[in-house]
């Protein structure tokens, strides 16, 4: 009973304390995850500054778990608020991952969030910072592209799900959007938290150099809820004509593994399978030629699968960038 009330202590998105799952406590409670080694280990909030020019005054209009839209995905999301064409930067340096600026609608309905513009940032940490609701040919930056922070990266729009122009806000790895504190609010209110209805003002200088680093990777435990142990990380951006070498462990008791691609914009999945060995061990050399696949953005999974490759089913799959 110690042990299990230990435990709960980790669920202080904030905190530090981790403690391995246990009989009766098999899965890791809110604001924690299962580390590769069976650990629930708190989330850390990575630190950014507000993607705003320095100087630039912005208002929280909905924070952490507001009851409007920040829900289930959108949970650690930030509205800010700013003027149609007012510039928004990068929050911290990376590269481009996504980029979006030819949508030219915006409506106060739910249905329209498939049209918001956007900029995607990739931290090299397997962190993404994403920039949303920018206006049409909003986006000043391309894909691929190194930034600093502090660079402008786009103009606040009112493009998607929104009521009037603003920037809806995320750090993400992808799969679902993290905890994050800003800088100011650790100098301004003396918590880095953001907090719905509180003003602040950007203190984001611009960078004229910087340290971006490398894209991020997939993890060796990215497949893990498929049962899937990788010897490595996997790369998640590519150029044409790139070979990826898959290898590691497959622990459940099908006999061949799956790897899954198609476009982002497709429903045509792309399967190849491989056999197990008697340890469950496997490799397997994915191509992506040219000409099957060129420039643009990829889905991809990994799943076990039966003697005719049919494999499970899966909610999500991973982006995967290939660029010229």
């Amino acid at each position: 009973m110690r042990k299990t009330l230990a435990c709960l202590g980790v669920i202080a998105w904030l905190g530090f304390s981790s403690c391995a799952t246990q009989p009766g406590t098999p899965v890791c409670l809110a604001g924690a995850t299962l580390d590769e080694g069976g650990q629930c280990v708190a989330q850390r909030a990575a630190v950014h500054y507000l993607p705003f020019r320095e100087g630039y005054k912005t208002f929280v209009s909905q924070a952490f778990h507001g009851a409007q839209t920040h829900k289930g995905y959108d949970a650690f999301s930030v509205d800010f608020e700013c003027e149609e064409g007012d510039p928004i930067v990068a929050s911290r340096s990376g590269r481009v991952w996504d980029v979006r600026e030819d949508s030219n609608h915006g409506c106060p309905d739910p249905v329209c969030g498939k049209d918001s513009n956007y900029v995607v940032i990739d931290h090299g940490d397997g962190t993404y910072s994403s920039y949303h609701h920018l206006r049409y040919l909003g986006a000043m930056v391309e894909r691929g592209e190194e930034v600093c922070a502090g660079q402008v990266i786009g103009m606040c729009g009112s493009t998607g799900y929104a009521t009037a122009p603003h920037l809806h806000f995320t750090l993400s790895d992808r799969v679902r959007t993290l905890p994050l504190r800003f800088v100011e609010g650790y100098h301004q209110k003396g918590n880095g938290v953001p907090i719905a209805k509180t003003q602040y003002v950007s203190e984001n200088k611009l960078r004229s150099q910087c340290s971006v680093g490398q894209w991020s990777e997939l993890g060796r435990g990215a497949f893990l809820h498929q049962g899937i142990e990788l010897d490595r990380g996997v790369p998640l951006v590519l150029k044409p004509g790139s070979r990826t070498i898959l290898s590691g462990r497959f622990f459940g008791d099908q006999p061949k593994i799956a790897v899954h691609r198609r476009s982002a914009d497709s429903g045509t999945w792309i399967s190849e399978c491989v056999d197990k060995g008697p340890n469950g061990e496997f490799s397997v050399i994915i191509d992506w030629p040219a000409l099957r696949f060129p420039s643009g953005r990829y889905r991809m999974m990994m799943t076990g699968a039966d003697s005719a490759c049919y494999e499970a089913s899966w909610a999500w799959s991973y982006d995967v960038q290939v660029l010229p």
